[in-house]
């Protein structure tokens, strides 16, 4: 089975267009913060600022000043922003102390100390939106997570911590393992996963004889290679062992964009409840 991103984004995005008419004439908006963006960066701008447009929502692009700490303040204080997102890198700006300083209310990237410690403590909170699509894809397509062995390939705080922390939720009961860099027998243990999630960002990093026969493929890599964008799984060949994969592009990154406006106008309704 091909576990394709549109149809779960697009049931996501129905149902923000269904929220956004009861909201009448007020709007959300997304602010996307960046410093010298290059090439690649600006397209991704580009493709939020035009989902924005489609789903009636606008999207702002605010370049970095000298004096970042106070332009995030000002957003905070904002009542007409009701998201800030931080376009990775910050070239010649401290992007811990940006992340750090955006409200928790309006850290939509959930990529914050707040809204992490909110998956611990299973309390309120937007986890990172990748990390949330991962889950997204495997429940819209009824695969099983209950009591599986799920090897996460990757322990990044934008995918492979927090993925591990929503597997671990009561609920969702997978039983996790973090690969790193570092991991000792990584090859088996990627064998012996039901469900693998590969977030390494190599390009065919996940070879067949990595793959367990019948096991669930989650492929969230970005990588371009001759121009094209591929993932971490050499998918051609890994395919045929599996029961179910998802492709790169068209699979996780599709889903990935939807969450984050899902975020948005969660944030969005609590601004309206008083949560500024």
């Amino acid at each position: 089975m091909l576990l394709e991103g549109a149809p779960v984004a697009k049931r996501i995005y129905s149902e923000i267009k269904d929220q956004m008419i009861r909201f009448e004439a007020k709007k959300p908006k997304l602010v996307l913060y960046c410093s010298h963006p290059d090439d690649s960066t600006q397209s991704y701008m580009r493709s939020i600022v035009k989902r924005g447009e489609k789903l009636d929502i606008p999207v702002e692009v605010i370049e970095a000043t000298e004096k970042p700490f106070e332009q995030i303040m000002q957003l905070n204080e904002d009542p007409a922003v009701s998201g800030i997102m931080i376009m990775h890198p910050l070239k010649g700006i401290d992007e811990d102390i940006v992340i750090k300083s955006i409200s928790p209310l309006k850290d939509v990237e959930g990529r914050g100390p707040t809204n992490l410690g909110g998956i611990v403590m299973g309390e309120g909170y937007y986890a990172p939106p990748t990390a949330e699509a991962v889950i997204e894809i495997l429940k819209f397509y009824n695969i099983a997570i209950r009591g599986k062995d799920i090897t996460i390939l990757g322990r990044s705080t934008t995918v492979g911590k927090p993925l591990s922390l929503l597997f671990l939720k009561k609920g969702i009961d997978g039983t996790v393992t973090v690969c790193h860099s570092r991991t000792h027998g990584i090859q088996e243990k990627s064998r012996a996963a039901d469900i693998l999630v590969s977030a390494v960002g190599k390009t065919g990093f996940v070879r067949e004889d990595w793959v367990k026969e019948g096991a669930v493929v989650i492929d969230v890599g970005i990588n371009l290679v001759d121009g094209k964008i591929v993932g971490d799984v050499d998918f051609e060949n890994v395919k045929e062992k599996t029961i179910a994969i998802t492709p790169v592009p068209g699979g996780v990154g599709t889903v990935t964009t939807a969450i984050l406006f899902r975020h948005l106008v969660e944030s969005f309704k609590r601004i309206l409840d008083g949560g500024i």
